[in-house]
C-alpha cells in the first residue's frame, strides 16, 4: 500500500525550502512572487493527476475519509484534499508458520503457504475495516493458524505424518470459508513443511527401520516356505515314481511268473542254462558239492 499524501507532503517541503530560498536572496520582489507562483502552479499540477498501474486500485480518501476507488490508468484528484491510498490486486502469497499440538501431545510445527488476491470490488471495504493490507493479513494469518491447529488436534502424530499430503486438502477446507468473508479469493493452501521434536522424530525412524526389517523377515519366511513347498513336491514325484516302478516290477513278476508256469520242464532247463551261461564270468567256483560229499578244487590249476 503506498499513500499519495506522503508525496504530496514532500512536494510541498521542497516547495517551503525553494520559497525560502527565494525571499531570503536579494531578488526582485516581482520575480520572488512570479517564482512563488510557478511553483504552486507546479505543485498544484503534480498532486492534481495519478496514474494507477495495471493490477493496481487506489482508494481515494477526502479528509481521511474513504470515497470511491480509481482504476488502472491516468486519474485525477484534489491537492490537500484527497489523498490515495494504492493497493496491489494481483495474486500475493503470505506465508505462516505455527505450532500446534498432536491429539497425543506431540509438538509439531507447521509451514503454510497461502496465495490470495483481494477482490478489486471490495478494496473501500479493506480500507474501511484494515485500513491497510498489513492489519488484513495479520487477521488472515490469525485465522489461519486457529484452524490449522484443530487440524492436528484431531490427529495423532503418527496419523499426521502418515496423512500428510491429505492435511493441505482439509486446512484449506476449514480456512477458506473464513478468509473470504475478509474480501479476498484464495486460491492455494498449501502445507509446506511439518517437523516435530527431535525425540520423535528419533522414534518415527527407529519405528520405520523395525518395520523395513519386519518386512524382510516376513518376506525371508515367505521365501522358505515356497522353497519348503517346492522341495515337498519334487519328493512326492519321486515317490510317486518309485511306487510307480514298484508297481509296474511287481506287475511284470507276476506275467513272468504265471508264463514260467505253463513251460515244460525241457524249456526251463534250457533257459536257465541259458541265463547260466550268459551270467558266468568263466571263473570256476572254488568249491564244489554234489548229493553225498563235498571237495575242494583248486580252479587256478
Amino acid at each position: 500500500m503506498v499513500c499519495m499524501g506522503l508525496i504530496s507532503l514532500l512536494i510541498l517541503f521542497l516547495l517551503i525550502v525553494a520559497v525560502i530560498f527565494i525571499i531570503v536572496n536579494e531578488i526582485d520582489i516581482k520575480h520572488k512572487i512570479a517564482a512563488v507562483v510557478v511553483f504552486l502552479v507546479i505543485f498544484t499540477l503534480l498532486n492534481l493527476v495519478i496514474i494507477i498501474p495495471t493490477g493496481e486500485v487506489g482508494v481515494v480518501r477526502t479528509f481521511g475519509e474513504t470515497k470511491y476507488v480509481i482504476t488502472p490508468g491516468l486519474n485525477f484528484v484534489i491537492p490537500f484534499v484527497n489523498d490515495v491510498i494504492i493497493y496491489d490486486v494481483k495474486t500475493r502469497e503470505l506465508p505462516i508458520v505455527f505450532q500446534a499440538y498432536s491429539k497425543d501431545a506431540q509438538t509439531v510445527t507447521g509451514e503454510l503457504s497461502i496465495q490470495y488476491r483481494i477482490r478489486p470490488d471490495r478494496v473501500m471495504d479493506i480500507n474501511r475495516q484494515f485500513g491497510s493490507v498489513d492489519a488484513l493479513e495479520q487477521r488472515m494469518n490469525a485465522i489461519t493458524v486457529e484452524r490449522a491447529k484443530s487440524v492436528f488436534a484431531d490427529r495423532g502424530a503418527m496419523v499426521i505424518v502418515e496423512t500428510r499430503a491429505l492435511l493441505s486438502t482439509e486446512i484449506e477446507e476449514r480456512v477458506k470459508p473464513v478468509l473470504e468473508q475478509y474480501y479476498v479469493d484464495l486460491t492455494m493452501v498449501a502445507l509446506a513443511d511439518i517437523s516435530f521434536n527431535d525425540a520423535f522424530e528419533n522414534a518415527v525412524e527407529l519405528k520405520m527401520i523395525a518395520e523395513q526389517e519386519k518386512l524382510r523377515a516376513n518376506y525371508d519366511k515367505e521365501r522358505a516356505i515356497i522353497k519348503g513347498e517346492e522341495k515337498l513336491a519334487v519328493a512326492k514325484l519321486e515317490s510317486d515314481a518309485m511306487i510307480a516302478k514298484s508297481h509296474g516290477d511287481a506287475e511284470a513278476l507276476i506275467v513272468m511268473q504265471n508264463a514260467w508256469t505253463q513251460l515244460g520242464p525241457d524249456v526251463k532247463g534250457a533257459m536257465l542254462k541259458q541265463q547260466f551261461y550268459e551270467k558266468w564270468d568263466g571263473v570256476l567256483p572254488h568249491v564244489l558239492s554234489s548229493d553225498g560229499m563235498q571237495f575242494i578244487v583248486n580252479t587256478n590249476l
